[in-house]
Protein backbone atom coordinates (compact mmCIF):
# COMPACT_ATOMS: atom_id res chain seq x y z
CA UNK A 1 0.00 0.00 0.00
CA UNK A 2 0.91 3.10 -0.85
CA UNK A 3 1.87 5.68 2.78
CA UNK A 4 3.45 8.85 4.22
CA UNK A 5 6.54 7.24 5.77
CA UNK A 6 9.44 8.85 7.89
CA UNK A 7 12.45 7.83 9.22
CA UNK A 8 13.71 10.17 11.96
CA UNK A 9 12.11 12.64 13.70
CA UNK A 10 12.24 16.35 12.28
CA UNK A 11 10.29 19.07 10.34
CA UNK A 12 8.08 18.28 7.76
CA UNK A 13 10.87 17.41 5.09
CA UNK A 14 11.29 14.39 6.64
CA UNK A 15 8.34 13.10 4.79
CA UNK A 16 7.95 10.71 1.60
CA UNK A 17 5.49 9.10 -0.21
CA UNK A 18 6.61 5.38 0.33
CA UNK A 19 5.35 1.83 -0.05
CA UNK A 20 4.43 -0.19 2.87
CA UNK A 21 2.64 -3.56 3.48
CA UNK A 22 -0.49 -3.88 4.29
CA UNK A 23 -1.61 -3.59 8.29
CA UNK A 24 -2.16 -6.64 10.76
CA UNK A 25 -5.39 -7.51 11.77
CA UNK A 26 -5.95 -8.73 15.06
CA UNK A 27 -9.15 -11.05 16.48
CA UNK A 28 -10.50 -7.20 17.49
CA UNK A 29 -9.61 -5.32 14.97
CA UNK A 30 -11.26 -3.56 11.92
CA UNK A 31 -9.31 -3.08 8.57
CA UNK A 32 -10.19 0.59 7.34
CA UNK A 33 -9.44 1.28 3.99
CA UNK A 34 -8.46 5.00 4.27
CA UNK A 35 -10.38 7.91 2.27
CA UNK A 36 -9.64 10.76 4.37
CA UNK A 37 -7.26 11.78 6.83
CA UNK A 38 -6.46 15.49 8.39
CA UNK A 39 -3.65 17.27 10.20
CA UNK A 40 -3.83 17.53 13.93
CA UNK A 41 -0.93 19.48 16.02
CA UNK A 42 -0.25 16.27 17.88
CA UNK A 43 0.61 14.13 14.62
CA UNK A 44 3.50 17.48 14.02
CA UNK A 45 4.82 17.26 17.76
CA UNK A 46 4.94 13.66 17.38
CA UNK A 47 7.08 13.60 14.22
CA UNK A 48 8.99 16.69 15.09
CA UNK A 49 10.20 14.43 18.11
CA UNK A 50 8.51 16.88 20.80
CA UNK A 51 6.43 14.32 22.25
CA UNK A 52 9.63 11.67 22.23
CA UNK A 53 9.37 10.35 25.35
CA UNK A 54 5.51 9.28 24.94
CA UNK A 55 6.07 7.74 21.14
CA UNK A 56 7.62 4.25 19.73
CA UNK A 57 11.31 5.09 18.31
CA UNK A 58 11.00 2.25 15.60
CA UNK A 59 11.03 3.57 12.48
CA UNK A 60 10.00 3.74 9.27
CA UNK A 61 6.22 5.54 10.93
CA UNK A 62 3.20 6.72 9.52
CA UNK A 63 1.95 9.91 10.42
CA UNK A 64 -1.47 11.13 11.21
CA UNK A 65 -4.02 9.78 13.71
CA UNK A 66 -8.02 10.87 12.30
CA UNK A 67 -9.68 8.19 9.74
CA UNK A 68 -12.35 8.04 7.58
CA UNK A 69 -13.19 5.84 5.46
CA UNK A 70 -14.44 2.18 4.26
CA UNK A 71 -14.36 -1.20 6.09
CA UNK A 72 -12.81 -3.94 4.41
CA UNK A 73 -11.92 -6.30 6.79
CA UNK A 74 -13.24 -7.35 10.40
CA UNK A 75 -11.53 -9.67 13.01
CA UNK A 76 -13.29 -12.86 14.28
CA UNK A 77 -14.13 -11.39 17.71
CA UNK A 78 -15.82 -7.27 16.17
CA UNK A 79 -19.27 -7.82 15.71
CA UNK A 80 -20.08 -3.74 15.35
CA UNK A 81 -19.03 -3.07 11.98
CA UNK A 82 -19.39 -4.78 8.72
CA UNK A 83 -17.65 -5.06 5.72
CA UNK A 84 -18.70 -1.52 3.93
CA UNK A 85 -19.58 0.63 6.34
CA UNK A 86 -18.63 4.47 5.91
CA UNK A 87 -16.70 5.13 9.17
CA UNK A 88 -14.47 7.17 11.33
CA UNK A 89 -12.71 7.67 14.07
CA UNK A 90 -8.53 7.76 15.07
CA UNK A 91 -5.97 5.83 15.96
CA UNK A 92 -3.64 6.43 19.36
CA UNK A 93 -2.45 10.09 18.59
CA UNK A 94 1.52 9.12 19.63
CA UNK A 95 1.73 5.73 17.04
CA UNK A 96 -0.27 7.73 14.02
CA UNK A 97 -0.98 5.28 11.25
CA UNK A 98 -3.66 7.04 9.46
CA UNK A 99 -1.69 8.58 6.37
CA UNK A 100 -1.81 5.21 4.59
CA UNK A 101 -4.28 4.07 2.05
CA UNK A 102 -5.23 1.01 4.72
CA UNK A 103 -5.23 1.52 8.49
CA UNK A 104 -6.23 -0.88 11.31
CA UNK A 105 -7.88 0.01 14.25
CA UNK A 106 -9.64 -1.56 17.74
CA UNK A 107 -13.58 -1.42 16.73
CA UNK A 108 -13.48 1.04 19.98
CA UNK A 109 -11.56 3.36 18.00
CA UNK A 110 -14.32 3.58 14.98
CA UNK A 111 -17.97 4.53 14.85
CA UNK A 112 -20.27 4.78 11.58
CA UNK A 113 -19.95 8.33 9.94
CA UNK A 114 -22.46 11.05 9.59
CA UNK A 115 -25.01 10.24 7.14
CA UNK A 116 -25.13 14.07 6.06
CA UNK A 117 -21.36 14.39 5.55
CA UNK A 118 -18.89 12.80 3.23
CA UNK A 119 -15.14 11.59 3.76
CA UNK A 120 -13.17 14.77 3.83
CA UNK A 121 -15.25 16.15 6.12
CA UNK A 122 -15.81 13.11 8.40
CA UNK A 123 -12.04 13.37 8.90
CA UNK A 124 -11.97 16.67 10.64
CA UNK A 125 -13.94 15.37 12.99
CA UNK A 126 -12.35 12.70 15.67
CA UNK A 127 -9.71 14.09 17.42
CA UNK A 128 -10.51 17.97 17.37
CA UNK A 129 -14.21 17.23 18.35
CA UNK A 130 -13.24 14.72 20.65
CA UNK A 131 -10.61 17.79 22.33
CA UNK A 132 -13.48 19.85 22.31
CA UNK A 133 -15.86 17.49 24.02
CA UNK A 134 -13.57 16.58 26.61
CA UNK A 135 -12.53 20.16 27.06
CA UNK A 136 -15.77 21.32 28.20
CA UNK A 137 -17.79 18.04 29.53
CA UNK A 138 -15.34 16.07 30.71
CA UNK A 139 -12.61 18.64 32.25
CA UNK A 140 -14.09 21.71 32.34
CA UNK A 141 -17.37 20.18 33.62
CA UNK A 142 -19.74 22.81 32.05
CA UNK A 143 -22.96 24.05 32.79
CA UNK A 144 -25.51 26.02 31.80
CA UNK A 145 -24.74 29.62 32.33
CA UNK A 146 -21.07 29.34 32.67
CA UNK A 147 -18.72 31.66 31.22
CA UNK A 148 -15.96 30.02 29.13
CA UNK A 149 -13.31 31.42 27.38
CA UNK A 150 -11.73 30.05 24.07
CA UNK A 151 -8.47 31.06 23.39
CA UNK A 152 -7.19 30.38 20.06
CA UNK A 153 -10.77 29.65 18.19
CA UNK A 154 -9.99 29.37 14.59
CA UNK A 155 -8.63 26.07 14.76
CA UNK A 156 -10.65 22.94 14.10
CA UNK A 157 -11.08 21.91 17.87
CA UNK A 158 -12.00 25.77 18.72
CA UNK A 159 -14.53 25.81 16.03
CA UNK A 160 -16.24 22.79 17.76
CA UNK A 161 -15.67 23.89 21.15
CA UNK A 162 -17.62 27.09 20.52
CA UNK A 163 -20.35 25.23 19.40
CA UNK A 164 -20.64 22.49 21.49
CA UNK A 165 -20.37 25.37 24.71
CA UNK A 166 -23.31 27.07 23.49
CA UNK A 167 -24.94 23.60 22.77
CA UNK A 168 -24.53 22.85 26.82
CA UNK A 169 -26.20 26.39 27.44
CA UNK A 170 -22.73 28.40 28.23
CA UNK A 171 -21.86 31.71 27.26
CA UNK A 172 -18.83 32.01 25.40
CA UNK A 173 -15.69 34.71 24.35
CA UNK A 174 -13.46 33.62 21.77
CA UNK A 175 -9.96 35.09 21.20
CA UNK A 176 -8.21 34.86 17.86
CA UNK A 177 -6.91 36.47 14.40
CA UNK A 178 -9.05 38.69 12.27
CA UNK A 179 -10.59 35.45 9.89
CA UNK A 180 -10.70 33.47 12.88
CA UNK A 181 -12.92 36.12 15.00
CA UNK A 182 -15.20 35.88 11.94
CA UNK A 183 -15.71 32.33 11.66
CA UNK A 184 -16.04 32.67 15.43
CA UNK A 185 -19.03 34.97 15.21
CA UNK A 186 -20.27 32.68 12.60
CA UNK A 187 -20.07 29.80 14.77
CA UNK A 188 -22.23 31.26 17.88
CA UNK A 189 -19.90 33.03 20.12
CA UNK A 190 -20.97 35.71 21.78
CA UNK A 191 -18.27 38.32 22.43
CA UNK A 192 -15.12 37.98 20.35
CA UNK A 193 -11.93 39.42 20.80
CA UNK A 194 -9.63 40.04 17.33
CA UNK A 195 -6.33 39.89 19.15
CA UNK A 196 -4.74 41.43 16.04
CA UNK A 197 -6.99 44.60 16.69
CA UNK A 198 -5.97 45.84 19.64
CA UNK A 199 -5.49 44.91 23.09
CA UNK A 200 -7.71 42.17 24.59
CA UNK A 201 -9.26 43.09 27.77
CA UNK A 202 -11.80 40.48 29.27
CA UNK A 203 -14.52 42.83 31.54
CA UNK A 204 -15.13 39.56 33.69
CA UNK A 205 -14.17 36.01 34.95
CA UNK A 206 -14.87 32.79 33.26
CA UNK A 207 -15.69 29.28 34.73
CA UNK A 208 -13.40 27.58 31.95
CA UNK A 209 -10.80 28.75 30.06
CA UNK A 210 -9.49 26.41 27.56
CA UNK A 211 -6.34 27.68 25.59
CA UNK A 212 -6.00 25.86 22.14
CA UNK A 213 -3.26 28.48 20.66
CA UNK A 214 -0.41 27.78 23.34
CA UNK A 215 0.23 31.14 23.74
CA UNK A 216 -1.93 31.74 26.88
CA UNK A 217 -0.09 30.11 29.75
CA UNK A 218 -1.92 29.20 33.08
CA UNK A 219 0.50 31.85 35.00
CA UNK A 220 -1.90 34.72 32.77
CA UNK A 221 -5.07 32.66 32.43
CA UNK A 222 -5.44 32.47 36.11
CA UNK A 223 -5.96 36.40 36.48
CA UNK A 224 -9.32 35.85 34.32
CA UNK A 225 -10.54 32.70 36.60
CA UNK A 226 -13.28 32.57 38.73
CA UNK A 227 -12.50 31.20 42.06
CA UNK A 228 -12.96 27.31 41.26
CA UNK A 229 -12.42 27.66 37.61
CA UNK A 230 -10.57 25.14 35.61
CA UNK A 231 -8.04 26.35 32.73
CA UNK A 232 -7.62 23.24 30.43
CA UNK A 233 -3.95 23.22 28.29
CA UNK A 234 -4.22 21.26 24.99
CA UNK A 235 -0.62 20.92 24.42
CA UNK A 236 0.39 19.43 27.77
CA UNK A 237 4.41 18.25 28.27
CA UNK A 238 5.51 15.57 30.50
CA UNK A 239 6.61 18.02 33.43
CA UNK A 240 3.36 20.21 33.29
CA UNK A 241 1.29 16.78 33.64
CA UNK A 242 3.66 16.20 36.70
CA UNK A 243 3.61 19.73 38.29
CA UNK A 244 -0.15 20.78 37.57
CA UNK A 245 -0.92 17.48 39.32
CA UNK A 246 1.02 18.36 42.55
CA UNK A 247 0.10 21.74 42.58
CA UNK A 248 -3.89 21.43 42.06
CA UNK A 249 -4.17 19.62 44.83
CA UNK A 250 -3.48 22.83 47.33
CA UNK A 251 -5.47 25.11 44.64
CA UNK A 252 -9.11 26.40 43.83
CA UNK A 253 -8.00 26.78 40.18
CA UNK A 254 -7.49 24.03 38.66
CA UNK A 255 -4.81 23.80 35.33
CA UNK A 256 -5.79 20.88 33.51
CA UNK A 257 -4.19 18.95 30.72
CA UNK A 258 -6.19 17.75 27.81
CA UNK A 259 -5.37 14.60 26.23
CA UNK A 260 -8.02 12.46 23.73
CA UNK A 261 -8.19 8.76 23.21
CA UNK A 262 -11.09 7.97 20.40
CA UNK A 263 -13.82 6.10 21.74
CA UNK A 264 -17.22 4.40 20.09
CA UNK A 265 -19.66 6.37 22.27
CA UNK A 266 -17.95 10.04 22.03
CA UNK A 267 -17.62 9.53 18.04
CA UNK A 268 -21.32 8.99 17.98
CA UNK A 269 -22.42 11.22 19.80
CA UNK A 270 -20.67 13.77 17.71
CA UNK A 271 -21.89 12.19 14.83
CA UNK A 272 -25.66 12.58 15.94
CA UNK A 273 -24.64 16.32 16.60
CA UNK A 274 -23.03 16.50 12.96
CA UNK A 275 -26.27 14.88 11.44
CA UNK A 276 -28.93 16.96 13.76
CA UNK A 277 -27.14 20.16 12.30
CA UNK A 278 -25.90 21.12 16.07
CA UNK A 279 -22.28 21.10 14.96
CA UNK A 280 -20.61 22.33 11.55
CA UNK A 281 -17.30 20.80 10.58
CA UNK A 282 -15.10 23.20 8.92
CA UNK A 283 -12.62 22.24 5.92
CA UNK A 284 -10.01 24.91 4.97
CA UNK A 285 -7.97 22.69 1.99
CA UNK A 286 -7.81 19.26 0.99
CA UNK A 287 -4.65 17.64 0.05
CA UNK A 288 -4.14 14.25 -1.85
CA UNK A 289 -2.13 12.09 -0.20
CA UNK A 290 0.88 12.45 -2.00
CA UNK A 291 0.87 16.03 -0.87
CA UNK A 292 0.76 14.95 2.25
CA UNK A 293 4.48 17.00 3.47
CA UNK A 294 2.70 20.32 2.41
CA UNK A 295 -0.44 20.01 4.04
CA UNK A 296 1.49 19.77 7.34
CA UNK A 297 3.54 22.58 6.21
CA UNK A 298 0.27 24.69 5.76
CA UNK A 299 -0.84 23.71 9.07
CA UNK A 300 2.37 24.28 10.98
CA UNK A 301 2.43 27.97 9.66
CA UNK A 302 -0.73 28.47 11.56
CA UNK A 303 -3.93 31.07 10.98
CA UNK A 304 -5.80 28.20 9.40
CA UNK A 305 -9.84 28.03 10.07
CA UNK A 306 -10.62 25.10 10.05
CA UNK A 307 -9.31 21.70 9.50
CA UNK A 308 -6.76 20.87 6.62
CA UNK A 309 -7.69 17.60 5.27
CA UNK A 310 -5.82 14.89 3.16
CA UNK A 311 -7.79 12.72 0.93
CA UNK A 312 -6.66 8.87 -0.66
CA UNK A 313 -8.71 6.75 -2.89
CA UNK A 314 -12.18 7.79 -3.66
CA UNK A 315 -12.98 10.70 -1.16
Amino acid sequence: MRAIVYSRFGSPDVLEVGTLPSPALDDTGVLVSMRASSVNVIDSRSRSGAMWPFVDKKFPKVPGSDIAGVVSAVGPRTGRFKVGDRVFGATNAFKGGAFAEEVSLPEGSLALMPRSVGFPEAAALPIAGLAALLALSGLGRVRSGDEVLIHGSSGAAGLFAIQLAKHFGARVTTVSGTRGAAASRAMGADQVFDYKSGPVVFAGAFDIIIDFSGTFPFARARRHLKRAGRFIESSPTLPKFLGSMIANLFRAKKHLMLTTKANSVELELLASLVDSGRLKITVARIYPLAEARQAFIEQEKGGTVGKIVVTAGRA
